[in-house]
């Protein structure tokens, strides 16, 4: 199976209501079938109207927001294959997609439960990736190839140690100059660029939502000290750690 069902929840939520910042393990799809709002995945803010769905990927930190009574479904599921590489975001649909048709039909599967109901919603769920993967990235799916995939997955999980450009390099089987210039055009950034990325972003989550200290989350994310952190965050946010820090504090 690419996929295996974690969660599922079709119903009404309220105007005015508000779900704080949290994570999954696992990939979480929430579909917007009417309502508006916002929802926020770690620091990036988007609108939500009806047939919009986010897509959002395992243990980022995201809430939501109705300014209209919305009627949602939101699933959680697994991927179990590495080269079915999903993205993160907010996403337009036409009524009567096929995304909605599957969600519908897995609903009907966890309510009848009918013999054989799991196997046949982890069947829907393969389903629901291929196509994700058709409306996230329609081109870059059939391009991307499995070993730079497999690559960004391991800079994914190894942001926060010393990584070496031309190792990564090798790893995809690519000199260093066609590395970078197939990384940089599939993904949009250098894999420099990238792996700052991954280490600003988890310094955030922990600068919001932890107690640990400037130097502890220097050393967690992948800074050689406190020092380095500071210049770069601010170099990339335009904000100093601890001005972040106490901007945030309070905040869900």
């Amino acid at each position: 199976m690419i996929g295996t069902l974690e969660f599922l929840f079709h119903g009404q939520r309220q105007e005015g209501t508000y779900v704080s910042m949290h994570q999954h393990g696992c990939y979480e799809l929430v579909y917007y079938r009417t309502g508006r709002g916002t929802t926020r995945l770690a620091d990036i803010t988007y609108d939500y109207e009806p047939f919009t769905f986010t897509l959002i990927q395992p243990n980022t930190w995201h809430d939501e927001r109705r300014f209209e009574e919305t009627e949602v479904v939101f699933v959680g599921f697994h991927v179990n294959d590495a080269s079915f590489s999903l993205g993160e975001g907010i996403f337009q649909v036409n009524d009567g997609n096929e995304l909605e048709v599957l969600l519908l039909a897995m609903e009907r599967e966890l309510h009848d439960k009918k013999s054989h109901y799991r196997l046949k919603l982890n069947l829907l769920v393969s389903e629901l990736v291929v196509e994700l993967m058709r409306v996230v990235k329609p081109e870059r799916s059939e391009r991307t190839d499995e070993k730079l995939i497999y690559t960004r997955n391991f800079m994914n999980e190894h942001f926060n140690q010393k990584l070496n450009i031309e190792s990564l390099a090798a790893m995809a089987g690519y000199s260093y100059d066609r590395f970078r210039h197939l990384f940089k055009e599939t993904y949009g950034v250098s894999p420099g660029q990238y792996v700052l990325n991954r280490r600003i972003e988890h310094a955030s989550r922990l600068l919001r939502h932890s107690r640990l200290s400037v130097t502890a989350i220097a050393m967690e994310c992948g800074f050689s000290n406190d020092s380095q952190l500071c210049t770069i965050f601010k170099r990339e946010t335009g904000e100093k750690p601890r001005t972040y820090r106490e901007r945030h504090q309070g905040h869900a």
